[in-house]
């Protein structure tokens, strides 16, 4: 709408409604606690129903126990929120009520008065409440229906959505994650969870698209603003650089709501990806005006750089291969889930470790995934600065979607926002339609459940490009993830578009992602415990493993716990419960990731591989990389040498069976550049025996060209053992060591392992040598057992690296210290008990004792 009279002019004022609501139960399923019902409990906003109940006392932590089972009455029950506000009226300004975001099926009063509803959890909301307000103190109410029995309603109106999940999450636009998922657990939330607040105006800028195109050596910038403001107004722009300097500038009247500027910039600071460049960041100033008076102003950082796909025809089908400023990527990343159950409790500061945990683990991009929320400013300035890219899906996963005609606006609306909000962002790379739901329309039996019903494909392959063709046609999208370039093309095969490899944890064993030669890879992973600390602190006291009930109540993958035994089996022997079974399940979830990553890597066709996943939301046994707790686990590790812009990986020239790695036609070294420059290593191959002794070496100092990946044959001297059961082939190229056993651990003859180990505190870090007596693979040390002996919460520990191999006589220095950068107390060293460095330092022989 355009404001065309108006009898005075004033600037935009906001009156921020966070801070302290009042909430109170407003009926629901029998079971509610006395305690609850009638209570008028302190409520924080942005804030859930959980998080008020929690810090009021009135739930137990429902991620400890069982205790999520204890609080499902709260996602089937109604809640009011309620606050009063002083507001004072301006002459001839009109007062909305904006909601960033309200969980989900909400009715907003004010005064007593009905003046808006939401019905959707990811769009933000704006009535005018000019008829409600009066100057004085005013009553506002945000009255929360059940999520829940709203979809269960819709699927009784509508008829069933197939997903893999009995839960009715595909019939109500709100985070299918809150449903429970093979990852998290079942909070079905309520509450005002993004921003409130009164805007008084005359004219408003509603938002700024500003879409970057290079042309040649200058960048064009089109500003596109969405204006609520009377006719004759005036829109300015101006582009400041890096510096501070101003590099352009225009204006334009407003005539309609919206107005177009166009900004060119010669020889511009370029806006790179992590480890390809710098991120220098312009800065775009724009101001409304009325007849010299302000209205309204806001300001938005920009990258300038282009992005596209190279989808070109190759030898098996088409590559599919992002390309930034007109430059390969080559991607090294994370698939994004929602970083705590609670959405609240994801905080800036909390993202941003997480963030900088993905760039320290050599990471290049982020997957949005879609069951979760559209990204926050927060999580994109913090790629922004990072060079971190990301991709977005649109908020669909694992089911079929009603197309119906609400269904629809809905969908179109939260498009609209989304994709005008985060246009600004030079780390948003890649919009995708959505999450395996072509993917389920194929595999999963689909057909049958929906017959001649719409499935969601009107979204992936018309409602959203259309959005984005209107909005902003200057990212890529992709309508599914997986994609094969077609609806009729079996998404999961190798030879288009990006893929999900999931056969190797779901059926076989890691050496099965040798199987595949795909485009790309957007999700691909392995199961594996959180830190010990994190996982025993919500256990009750029972010893982490299989035998814990609440172990497996922590664990929700698929038949999980019988995967993570078989995962196990081909490698190691069976551990006991407790400390072996934690390790050696976080020993080959590593070694499986680092398997498939290193290599799809190996190979000229992918385009990347995107693990899944980065981080938890809870304290559980899943696919991780980082807990919740933040600590990183020896996947993390093992990810972070995998993710090397310089990677020196051993591989079969074709992979064979099983169980026998060396392939039928010997191993090749395969060096891959990701960077810029060339790359000439100094490459040390050495073949050993049990004990350390060297029995074949060769010595190479190959170059691998920018942007490449250099094969050298290992020659059968140096390649082939005469005895596989006890010899190991190890590679030194420049500070790497990569190494490659020709039998699985539990099928080697080798001694025990043995290893002397020293402690010194210097300048505040715990220094922890290990020094090898027989060949030692896979040193870790777990630097969260050491905490409560130093003192210190678990998480605030970090250890500098894990999963090293040394050959006797090698000594390796572990580094300790903790997250906020303060020293450890000086008698650290001599605190530790012996038996607590025995669970702390651990190699992958022990499990072979």
């Amino acid at each position: 709408m355009t404001l065309t009279t108006q009898a005075t002019t004033a600037a935009l004022t906001r009156l921020d409604l966070g801070g302290a609501w009042e909430l109170t139960w407003a009926g629901g399923p029998p079971g509610v606690p006395d305690a609850v019902r009638g209570a008028a409990v302190p409520a924080q906003v942005p804030g859930e129903v959980h998080t008020a109940l929690l810090a009021a006392g009135l739930i137990a932590d429902p991620d400890a126990g069982t205790g999520e089972h204890d609080q499902m009455w709260v996602g089937r029950s109604r809640w009011t929120y309620r606050r009063s506000v002083h507001w004072s009226p301006t002459p001839g300004a009109r007062t909305d009520l904006v909601a960033d975001g309200l969980d989900t099926f909400a009715e907003v009063y004010v005064n007593g008065l009905l003046v808006g509803a939401g019905r959707d959890q990811h769009l933000a909301y704006r009535w005018n409440v000019d008829d409600a307000l009066r100057p004085g103190d005013n009553v506002v109410e945000v009255r929360f229906a059940s999520a829940w029995d709203a979809a269960r309603e819709h699927e009784r109106a509508h008829g069933p959505l197939p997903s893999p999940y009995d839960e009715p999450y595909a019939h109500v636009r709100k985070a299918a994650a809150n449903f429970g998922w093979d990852w998290g657990p079942h909070h079905v939330t309520a509450g005002i969870w993004r921003d409130i607040r009164l805007e008084t105006y005359t004219g408003r800028i509603e938002h700024v698209r500003p879409l970057v195109r290079l042309e040649g050596r200058r960048a064009s910038i089109t500003v596109h603003a969405r204006i609520d403001a009377p006719a004759g107004s005036r829109v300015r722009a101006q582009l400041v650089d890096p510096s501070g300097t101003p590099a352009a500038a225009g204006s334009s009247t407003v005539q309609g709501d919206e107005i177009a500027i166009t900004l060119l910039v010669i020889e511009p600071e370029l806006w790179w990806p992590v480890g390809m460049g710098e991120q220098p960041l312009y800065r775009l100033e724009v101001e409304l005006e009325h007849e010299g008076t302000p209205l309204d102003a806001t300001t938005a950082r920009l990258g300038l750089r282009s992005v596209a796909l190279d989808e070109s025809p190759d030898a098996l089908g088409t590559r599919w291969a992002l390309v930034v400023n007109g430059r390969p990527v080559r991607i090294r990343g994370y698939n994004w889930i929602p970083d705590a159950t609670l959405s609240s409790r994801a905080t800036p500061e909390r993202v941003a470790a997480r963030i900088d945990q993905a760039v320290a683990g050599n990471a290049n991009l982020l997957r949005v995934w879609g069951g979760g929320h559209f990204a926050t400013e927060d999580f994109l300035d913090a790629c922004d600065e990072r060079g971190m890219l990301v991709w977005h899906d649109f908020l669909f996963a694992c089911a079929a979607y009603c197309e119906d005609e609400e269904m629809r606006a809905l969908v179109t609306a939260e498009a609209e926002q989304a994709v005008a909000r985060m246009s600004p962002h030079p780390s948003l790379v890649l919009w995708c339609g959505g999450n395996e739901t072509v993917l389920g329309r194929h595999h999963w039996g689909w057909a049958d459940q929906i017959g001649e019903r719409g499935w969601g494909a009107a979204y992936y392959l018309d409602v959203l490009p259309r959005v984005l063709e209107r909005l902003d046609p200057t990212r890529p999208y992709v309508p599914n993830s997986p994609w094969s370039g077609t609806l009729e093309r079996d998404p999961a095969a190798d030879t288009h578009g990006p893929t999900h490899l999931w056969d190797a944890w779901n059926e076989a064993d890691y050496s099965h992602y040798r199987d595949h030669d795909p485009s790309f890879v957007a999700e691909m992973g392995w199961c594996g415990p959180a830190a010990w600390t994190t996982l025993e602190g919500v256990l009750g006291g029972e010893t982490p493993g299989p035998a814990s009930e609440l172990t497996r109540h922590h664990l929700r993958a698929i038949d999980g716990m019988h995967k993570l035994t078989r995962g196990l089996q081909p490698h190691v022997p069976t551990p006991a419960d407790g400390p072996d079974w934690h390790f050696a399940t976080q020993l080959v979830q590593a070694r499986a990731v680092a398997a498939g990553v290193e290599w799809l890597r190996s190979r000229d066709r992918c385009g990347g591989a995107v693990v899944w996943q980065l981080n938890d939301c809870w304290p559980a046994i899943s696919w991780s990389a980082v807990d919740v707790a933040g600590i990183e686990k020896p996947m993390w590790h093992a990810l972070r040498s995998a993710f090397a812009p310089r990677l020196a990986t051993v591989q079969p020239v074709h992979p064979g069976p099983t169980h026998d790695p060396t392939g039928p036609d010997g191993l090749v070294l395969v060096l891959v550049n990701d960077t810029p420059a060339p790359w000439r290593p100094d490459v040390l191959i050495r073949r050993v025996g049990p004990d350390g002794r060297e029995l074949a070496r060769a010595r190479l100092r190959p170059e691998c060209p920018p942007g490449a990946v250099t094969r050298l044959a290992v020659g059968p001297e140096v390649g082939h053992p005469d005895d596989p059961a006890a010899e190991l082939l190890v590679v030194d190229a420049d500070w790497s060591r990569t190494t490659w056993a020709y039998r699985p651990d539990r099928d080697r003859s080798i001694p025990a392992p043995q290893r002397r180990v020293d402690l010194a505190v210097l300048e505040g870090r715990l220094h922890i040598g290990v020094t090898a007596a027989t060949v030692l693979r896979d040193v870790c040390v777990f630097a969260d057992r050491l905490a409560a002996a130093l003192g210190v919460e678990p998480a605030d520990l970090v250890v500098d690296d894990a999963l090293v191999t040394l050959l006797p006589g090698e000594r390796h220095v572990f580094r300790v210290t903790r997250r906020d950068g303060r020293p450890l107390p000086a008698d650290a060293a001599t605190t530790l008990p012996a038996a607590l460095l025995g669970v702390a330092v651990r190699s992958a022989g022990e499990l072979t004792m």
